[in-house]
């Protein structure tokens, strides 16, 4: 972004630095009755922290403030793209009046995003898909993340739902299951945990035959019992794809699921308040267990750059936004936020 140093209690504060937060916070007063004034003097002292730490409560949703701007943090993210949405002339006027200038992108958190495909995972997401990914992965400062599972087949579904299931031995039906695992499958995929319960003390190869005969059975009637459980054809134009938990850095994970958020149209389980709404790339952003679970349709949106995006998402003039450099962009489309699911598949 643009700060050198962070700014606050504990900061570096550079006399710079320290005037062009004071300055967007000033801003934010004139707006903001809970805002308290504060003077533009490049000195950090109490009266800066206490501006910092309401800004931090009311805009950046921290539940312990930690009185500091940090160089491309989400508290900076969030105040300049406050300060964007107020006047979009803004940054640029103060960027040249304290003589700072936009970091690099090897400062800034940019560079390549790498995606890996697990074994089990088929190596059928299209580019447009990656790149989808890769722009969530930018907006958290992800490097690298992996997908688990993309389309499966009825084979497939049968070996995980046994995997699942055998991984609760205390269990010893499907709400008990439930229970134990914090979440379920609806009633579809009740239906196969229960041949898994009835038949559990056989042989591995010969119950997991069993749920995918009653897959295959569900199938028929034209129910799916997993949203990874699609024709070719149908996945070629929704891809859907699991990103694991354990694959993105833990102080990496909020921040990139509130970008997946930002993204998506309907959301099942958001741990974390909603986040400004930007164009939506993901009809549907399911929080499970030890992953995340993502709808892509193909429709082959018009992307920002996917591989190394560092500029918060924004709304500005009622629509999307993305604060590119000193400009803002507004090539996106109409649709906004959806509403939550209710259903668990």
């Amino acid at each position: 972004m643009y700060i050198k140093g962070s700014v606050g209690v504990d900061g570096k504060n550079n006399r710079a630095d320290v005037a062009f937060v004071q300055d967007l916070l000033a801003l934010l007063s004139e707006q903001d009755l809970r805002m308290p004034e504060i003077q533009v003097d490049g000195l950090s002292g109490p009266a800066t922290a206490e501006a910092i730490s309401k800004f931090q409560t009311y805009y950046v949703k921290l539940k312990k403030p930690d009185f500091r701007i940090d160089p491309n943090g989400r508290s900076e993210k969030t105040l300049i793209a406050k300060a964007i949405e107020i006047d979009k002339d803004l940054i640029p006027a103060l960027v040249k009046k304290h003589g700072l200038k936009r970091q690099s992108p090897t400062k800034s958190g940019s560079g390549s995003r790498v995606i890996q495909y697990r074994s089990n995972a088929k190596r059928v997401l299209s580019t447009y898909s990656e790149n989808v990914v890769k722009l969530a992965m930018g907006f958290g400062g992800v490097v690298r993340c992996d997908i688990s599972s993309t389309i499966r087949t009825m084979a497939d579904q049968a070996r995980i739902m046994y995997g699942n299931s055998s991984s609760f031995p205390s269990a010893t039906s499907v709400s008990s299951l439930r229970a134990a695992r914090g979440w379920g499958y609806a009633a579809a995929g009740r239906q196969v945990e229960e041949v898994y319960f009835a038949n559990k003390s056989k042989p591995k190869a010969e119950v997991i035959s069993l749920m995918e005969n009653k897959i295959a059975s569900i199938s028929k009637g034209g129910v799916r019992v997993s949203l990874h459980c699609v024709p070719d054809a149908e996945y070629k134009k929704n891809n859907i794809l699991d990103i694991p938990y354990s694959s993105v850095p833990a102080g990496k994970r909020k921040d990139f699921e509130i970008a997946l958020m930002g993204m998506s149209t309907q959301i099942k389980n958001p741990r974390h308040t909603q986040p400004v709404k930007a164009e939506e790339y993901i009809s549907r952003l399911i929080v499970e267990d030890k992953c995340w679970h993502l709808e892509i349709p193909q429709v082959n949106k018009a992307l920002p750059n996917a591989k190394a995006p560092s500029a918060p998402v924004v709304n500005y003039a009622n629509r999307p936004a993305l604060v590119a450099g000193c400009a803002v962009v507004s090539d996106w489309f109409d649709e906004y936020f959806g509403s939550f699911l209710d259903d668990w598949y």
